[in-house]
């Protein structure tokens, strides 16, 4: 009794693992290089790795696709999808530049370097008691001054490289990185460190170094100012006006070159905080996009369009969003049952098994109705769908005669294999069995007996037999 209840148990759970294995959903990955505009197929298993690389582009139905856009730089480029059957991909890419545009916009050029021309010379205060040390001074104030504009001069290098290269759609992540980090060392200072060790350190030591050169160098045009103002305090009275005046323009240029210290200095620390910003974000993008598709339908057409970026588009004069290019990635389906309806002309045949019976003189008679007679039909077609302009399969139909012949009459069953051509496989050859009504006689009379009957109807019945038929049929609609 034990073993008996067992055996089901092991049926079912037999049963149930080769049911779970035939649904199981295929995985597949379609690639596409931005860069190298190359295109792969490949299959994948459960855990998502690559078991074999597909030479065309037909996928199994009903399998999931994952498709990958590689070196695509969001900075640069959004990409932009038209499917026929659904929307694959939602409008944006994820990347929200919005908050980095305003600082970007900051960006200027405009009078970056500081000019010491306009500091006054030693002779326009030489009376006072310490010339020789404002001399000293002036040199000093011109050194900090070069060291400042290199240091500036760099960070707008670095800002306009970096820039250019994220607006760069051929541009992938690595190099981009690689630029910017060889850009930042060009500039040889004992006081920074290398940019490849850690950028935002670099980073750190330039904002330091900024800072420190404007402190001390507002110190040293303060001493000078000072140094002015008490040069004229302390003047005796016979000063000529042109002295005066002379040296009030002094005190008017330190001024003017102070505001300017502080302007150019301020838009320096700004543009730093702004590739701080754009480097972690940089840092932090993905160069590659990834979106699931369901393949159901028996073609796809997956049309890629790339465009400017909400950030490329911000640097452009116009705000006309360009195409940068258009690509197609074509998805072909295969397996999967397939089942439509066509009308259809067949060609039936019941050869020895239909005959014609007559009464001559009393004594039975037949003719052989071994002859084709025309039918219209309605079929069901069923098929594994194989390809795109050929598949074979099966129908199954009914059939009634269109003859004028009245020794074949009535509903006959068709069924046999199909062979389907063309684009949604709308044409079909078929052929088989047919199962119709044809006469035989009864009350155990034979062809050349003798009956007493007078009419061929009171000996001979319908019955359904097994016979043949061809057919060419063109499909409706599909029902799955």
């Amino acid at each position: 009794m034990k073993t008996n209840y067992i055996k089901p148990i092991y049926a079912i759970v037999f049963t149930v693992f080769l049911s779970g294995n035939a649904i199981a959903q295929e995985r597949y990955r379609v690639t596409y290089d931005y860069q190298t505009e190359e295109v792969k197929y490949l299959k994948l298993n459960k855990n998502g790795k690559v078991t074999d690389t597909l030479e065309n582009s037909k996928i199994k139905r009903n399998s999931l696709v994952e498709l990958k856009l590689r070196n695509v730089n969001p900075f640069a480029i959004q990409v932009q999808t038209d499917v026929k059957e659904e929307e694959l991909f939602e409008s944006g890419q994820g990347f929200n530049f919005s908050s980095l545009l305003g600082g970007i916009k900051k960006f200027t050029d405009d009078d970056i370097n500081l000019h010491t021309s306009n500091l006054p010379d030693t002779d326009a205060f030489e009376t006072t008691k310490d010339s020789a040390s404002r001399g000293k001074t002036r040199a000093a104030v011109d050194s900090d001054f070069e060291d400042l504009n290199n240091t500036i001069t760099n960070v707008s290098a670095l800002k306009t490289t970096l820039v250019s290269n994220l607006l760069n759609p051929n541009l992938d992540k690595e190099t981009i990185l690689k630029n910017l980090l060889e850009t930042a060392d060009k500039e040889i200072d004992v006081r920074l460190p290398s940019a490849k060790d850690n950028f935002y350190v670099y980073l750190a030591k330039v904002e330091k170094s900024i800072k420190d050169s404007r402190s001390q160098l507002e110190g040293n045009l303060n001493a000078i100012s000072n140094d002015i103002e008490a040069s004229i305090e302390n003047e005796d009275i016979s000063i000529s006006r042109g002295e005066l005046v002379s040296r009030n323009i002094a005190l008017s240029d330190l001024q003017r070159l102070m505001t300017n210290l502080n302007r150019s200095t301020e838009q320096s620390l700004q543009n730093l905080e702004v590739l701080r910003s754009l480097y972690t974000t940089l840092e932090a993008s993905n160069f590659e996009q990834t979106y699931d598709y369901e393949l159901s339908a028996d073609k796809v057409n997956i049309e890629l369009k790339f465009v400017q970026s909400e950030f490329s588009n911000s640097m452009d004069s116009d705000n006309t969003q360009t195409t940068l290019k258009k690509r197609n990635i074509k998805l072909l389906s295969k397996g999967g049952f397939k089942i439509n309806t066509s009308v259809a002309m067949t060609l039936n045949n019941f050869g020895s098994s239909s005959n014609k019976y007559y009464l001559d003189n009393g004594v039975i008679g037949a003719d052989k109705n071994d002859f084709f007679v025309p039918n219209l039909s309605t079929m069901i077609n069923f098929y594994p769908f194989m390809g795109e302009n050929f598949n074979l399969g099966g129908s199954f139909g009914l059939s009634i005669p269109i003859s004028s012949n009245e020794t074949i009459e009535g509903v006959n069953f068709l069924f046999g294999p199909s062979m389907f051509f063309g684009s949604k496989s709308r044409l079909s050859l078929s052929g088989g069995l047919a199962y119709g009504p044809v006469k035989q006689l009864t009350n155990g009379l034979s062809v050349g007996d003798t009956t007493n009957f007078d009419n061929v109807t009171d000996f001979t019945r319908n019955v359904y037999d097994f016979g043949y038929y061809f057919g060419i049929s063109f499909s409706l609609f599909d029902l799955n």
